[in-house]
């Protein structure tokens, strides 16, 4: 996401790993004299802190996975399929799922204070973690719910089977998403890349 369309949230959930972040800060700043190795730590954790990327994607994912709840239970009363049932279990399901993993990764890595080379790795797993689990729901999810609205709108000659919609949709979401994301991946490997060349500093 370009940083232009990026607003800036604060979040009274992270002032634990914000305090982190600003003890570790506090302890290289208190160094006589900071190595390469130390500036570079910093520097990663502040790209990392100033990153809006866990309240943006949250905010996506859960519309998301709201508004395909509702669009799929609005389906079934109106045509009466059992896959929009099917839909709105697996969806919850995953939302649960996922909402869960990342709250309990998020609150393990006050785990790692005393090892800043292993809360800067797990922070960074977080946020991949985030990333593909965004990315899952908008490939899978997104095209159901694209297909159930334009159901719910069109007549019955109008109609594409419904696994061929389907594939039709989630071939324009798969794009739509590589462009519009690719940015943040490009990030997520840029931090990657800056993180395994500090075993050598």
């Amino acid at each position: 996401m370009s940083e232009e369309m990026k607003p800036v949230f604060i979040e009274d959930k992270t002032k634990k790993i914000l305090d982190i972040i600003r003890e570790t800060e506090a302890a290289f700043k208190n160094e006589p004299q900071l190595s390469l190795g130390e500036m570079k730590r910093i520097e990663l954790i502040r790209r990392m802190k100033e990153d809006t990327d866990k309240i943006e994607y949250m905010i996506m994912f859960n519309v998301l996975m709201i508004a395909l709840t509702v669009v799929a239970v609005i389906h079934f009363v109106l045509f009466g399929k059992i896959f929009s049932l099917i839909c709105v279990v697996l969806g919850l399901a995953y939302f649960i799922y996922i909402r869960k993993k990342l709250t309990f990764y998020t609150v393990s890595l006050s785990n790692y204070k005393d090892n800043f080379d292993k809360y800067l790795w797990e922070g960074f797993h977080l946020k991949e973690m985030r990333y593909s689990a965004v990315k899952l729901a908008y490939l899978i999810f997104f095209p159901l719910f694209v297909v159930f609205i334009a159901d719910c709108f069109r007549s019955e000659h109008e109609r594409l089977s419904i696994w061929l919609a389907i594939s039709i949709a989630a071939i324009i979401s798969g794009i739509a998403w590589m462009i519009y994301f690719s940015d943040d991946k490009e990030t997520l490997q840029n931090i990657e890349s800056e993180l395994k060349s500090l075993e050598y500093l």
